[in-house]
């Protein structure tokens, strides 16, 4: 907060997204509202709900186009504006009559918003790099986290809200939406020359032409990202554990909703009572981790961060298994979630400041497909195990995969320690 306060260029760049967040945050719940109306209303809310999580899918890709803009800033402009354009012509789709013709043209282009919403993400990177000394940017990347996580939580609640208030009138919905990117672009247009010297609005790309050209300079730059991944061992070194700490968090959402369903014991009020009072303690936990003020969590320490979520997660199965105390449970997800929103800005402030300028996109895009791969993943094999065999035997085995990866990481560590301290004494 105190980084947002005090810097007039990164101030003025997080309230154009905070405002373009926005509008694409209330949009979501709309869009899925308005599936609700079609003649299959399964298939398009299923549809609708896809497009939500569908730039997850492309982060690579996403990443590696942003590194192919010669001025990150102007390029940030221009987005708002097509994702203007595009929520207008949605409203005016919108004010015709339901049809599926017309729920396929808002589908698509309510996709290419999201997937402009992320290339807009990996490009700030670039800019914050440049406006944010290094010492400040876990803040920043904390800051923006925060506010991310605030807009997930809220932005459903007020959606639903406001298309109340506005009488379930979708396309004044969409042009709201339009008018909130046009003022995002505005503001940014407003303050261009402190950004037009700044050096990612000056980046020197190397353009093909063709198709069959930029196809094999993407695979190139991905096999190209991959290696000098590689080379920055204070950042592969975090691949392993997220990965980990990813598939253990889905894996426990799934098997906690499963164990609710049977255990009264660990019941607030009712089952969709408490499913929605966890999600939201953990998305609180979250946010107050990621609105933490540097210079506290400049002095904690990655590797015993992670040591602590690990011991959380360790507790909150013998609890689940044993004790069965709801209060406990509570305090457990609230821990863990406030480390990892601690976790997650520090780790990116990392990777802001060691990797290259003109490779920042893609190299975090494919550090991020890496690490989000084991999410689906961990809920399909925790849930089969829960279904096939049964839910302690599932519990479990995710206790087992808590003890091995924490040992694996513990070993990782010292044997890094190992190494620097090896290599200090021959210098």
């Amino acid at each position: 907060m105190e980084v947002f306060i005090r810097n007039f260029n990164y101030r003025i760049f997080m309230i154009a997204n905070i405002v373009s967040a926005l509008g694409s945050t209330l949009f979501s719940i709309v869009f899925v509202i308005y599936a609700r109306h079609m003649p299959n209303p399964t298939l398009a809310i299923s549809l609708a709900s896809f497009v939500g999580v569908f730039p997850m899918f492309l982060d690579i890709l996403i990443g590696y186009l942003s590194d192919q803009v010669c001025n990150h800033y102007q390029q940030q402009m221009v987005n708002r504006l097509i994702q203007g354009l595009l929520f207008l012509v949605m409203g005016v789709l919108l004010m015709g009559n339901v049809g599926w013709v017309t729920f396929i043209a808002l589908l698509l282009m309510n996709a290419l918003c999201s997937l402009i919403g992320t290339y807009n993400g990996y490009g700030a990177f670039a800019i914050i790099k440049d406006i944010v000394s290094s010492s400040d940017i876990a803040e920043a990347e904390g800051f923006e986290t925060g506010i991310s996580s605030t807009l997930e939580i809220t932005g459903g609640l007020i959606g639903a809200a406001l298309l109340s208030v506005f009488n379930y009138h979708y396309s004044l919905f969409a042009f709201l939406n339009s008018v909130s990117f046009f003022m995002a672009s505005m503001l940014l247009f407003w303050v261009r020359k402190n950004f037009s010297v700044i050096p990612s609005s000056h980046v020197l790309v190397e353009k093909y032409t063709g198709l069959t050209p930029n196809i094999s300079k993407f695979f190139h730059q991905m096999r190209l990202d991959f290696a000098t991944l590689k080379t920055f061992p204070e950042i592969t070194k975090f691949i392993g554990v997220f990965s980990a700490i990813n598939l253990f968090d889905a894996g426990q959402e799934v098997l906690l909703n499963l164990s609710l369903v049977k255990q009264q014991q660990l019941i607030f009020v009712n089952y969709g009572y408490t499913v929605a009072l966890v999600g939201m303690v953990g998305s609180i936990g979250a946010i107050l981790g990621s609105f933490l003020p540097g210079r506290i969590t400049k002095h904690l320490k990655i590797t015993v961060e992670i040591f602590f979520i690990y011991g959380a997660y360790g507790l909150l199965i013998p609890n689940i298994l044993f004790l069965k105390n709801k209060y406990l449970l509570l305090v457990l997800i609230a821990v863990s979630s406030l480390l990892l929103g601690v976790l997650n800005p520090q780790v990116q402030s990392v990777m802001v400041t060691k990797l290259p300028e003109n490779m920042i996109g893609s190299i975090m895009g494919s550090f991020y497909t890496i690490i989000q791969a084991t999410i689906p993943l961990g809920s399909a094999i925790f849930s089969a195990v829960a279904n096939v065999l049964s839910l302690n035997i599932s519990w479990w085995s995710l206790l087992a995969f808590d003890m091995v990866t924490l040992f694996v990481w513990i070993a990782q560590v010292y044997g890094a320690s190992k190494r620097a301290k090896s290599q200090l004494r021959r210098s």
